[in-house]
This record gives structure tokens, sequence and C-alpha cells, in this order.
């Protein structure tokens, strides 16, 4: 109840994101705002985060917790802390320590979802793709926690961030931005797990890591049409 308060409370931010981008939305009718979900969206700009929440906030009434490079969490945790979002260890070389760290977060993702509280989450982590407007390699974190909880996951592909605000990506004045360039957010159709087993995290076996990136592949393809920009590993 604090968090989704406090989420609440930044309707300040969410009208100045509206004032300051061109944002158009397809598929708002889909969110129950009573229901729980795993959101995951594509991931082009820093400018995603507060977009997302400008978006997705008003139409629930459950709180929304993000997952966040471990990075941004650190800088902006005066937002982060009392948003209750969960750190993820952004580093490409993962050490067995990293790998810890990231299952145990997972964990905490589970935990929000099973109190009834919808995650928001990157499938594609970093924003590999941005610089080439493409989706790139994606990590399995939706599909587990989908399968772990029974919770439907909700695909949401935006396209132009990166171009509407390219901070971090070809500029580094963070005030600099394209309010002309269109931000466009498409919503899909609920996808459900529910003839999936509960393995573990400790225990996967390598078929069902194949079954999780197969699965993460889907989606990943799926998010590419919603937002169409092209994904890396599509034929």
């Amino acid at each position: 109840m604090v968090v989704w308060m406090f989420q609440n409370r930044l309707r300040p931010i969410y009208r100045f994101v509206i004032k300051k981008f061109l944002i158009r939305v397809v598929g708002l009718e889909k969110i129950d705002p009573d229901q729980n979900y795993i959101l995951a969206m594509t991931h082009q700009s820093v400018m995603d985060i507060p977009i997302s929440y400008t978006i997705l906030a008003p139409l629930t009434n459950l709180e929304i917790n993000l997952f966040l490079s471990h990075i941004f969490y650190n800088i902006f945790f005066p937002l982060t802390v009392p948003l209750d979002a969960i750190s993820i260890n952004m580093n490409k070389d993962k050490n067995a320590r990293i790998s810890k760290f990231n299952r145990s977060q997972l964990e905490k993702g589970v935990e929000k979802l099973r109190q009834g509280n919808s995650v928001l989450i990157y499938p594609e982590v970093g924003m590999d793709g941005a610089m080439a407007s493409e989706i790139a390699h994606g990590e399995t974190g939706p599909v587990r926690l989908a399968i772990r909880t029974r919770t439907p996951i909700i695909l949401i592909g935006v396209k132009g961030t990166n171009h509407a605000y390219s901070f971090t990506i070809n500029s580094d004045n963070p005030l600099k931005h394209k309010p002309e360039i269109p931000v466009e957010i498409t919503i899909g159709n609920e996808i459900c797990y529910k003839n999936y087993t509960d393995p573990e995290l400790e225990i996967y076996s390598m078929d069902i890591r194949s079954t999780f990136r197969d699965l993460t592949e889907e989606l990943l393809v799926k998010l590419s049409h919603l937002s169409r920009l092209p994904h890396i590993g599509t034929v």
C-alpha cells in the first residue's frame, strides 16, 4: 500500500512527462486494474521507466515493483527505495557471485507477485539494441517469474523513445529531447504458462533452461511485432 501511494504521488512527474513527450498508446483496455501482471517491456531509452509509470500507474489499483539496473538503482535511490524497486546486476561478465545475487533478486520478484503486486521488467535488461533501434538478446526472467507464480505476462512494445530522448545512447545532454518524435506504445494480450511446472531456481535442468530460452525468444518475437522493431534473433 505504501508503494502504491508513493507511485500515485508521482502524478506531477507523470503530467510533466506527458507534456514533454508525444505519447501514443494502443491497448489500454487490456489492463485490468485489479489483476497483477508481469509487465514485460522493450527497452530503448532511460526515459522508458518514467514513461512506463506515467502510462501504467494510473491504470492499476496495485503496486508496481520495478526490476532495475543496479547502477540506476543506486543513482536514483530517492525514488527507487520508496518504489521498492528490485536491483539487478547488469555486468556483462557475470561470475558466480553476481549470478547468485540476481537469482535472489528474482526471488524477491516472486514474493512480490505472490503478494498480489505487479512487476515491471525489461527482458533485454540493457539498451544494447537502442543505437540500431532493435530488440536485443533477452534474459529469461519474465518467463521464470510467470511459471513460478502463475501470473500472466502483458507484453508492451515501445518504439521511439531512443530518438525522442537519446541521453546515454548518442547524446551526453540529459536535457535534450525531441518532443516532435512520437513515442508509440502498444499493449499486447495476456500470456499465461499454466501448463508448465514450478521448478526451483537452484535445480534447473538443461531441458528446463532450454524451455525458458525458447519461451523467451517467443516473447521477444512478439515484442518485435508489437513495437515494430526488428529482433536481433529473428530470422
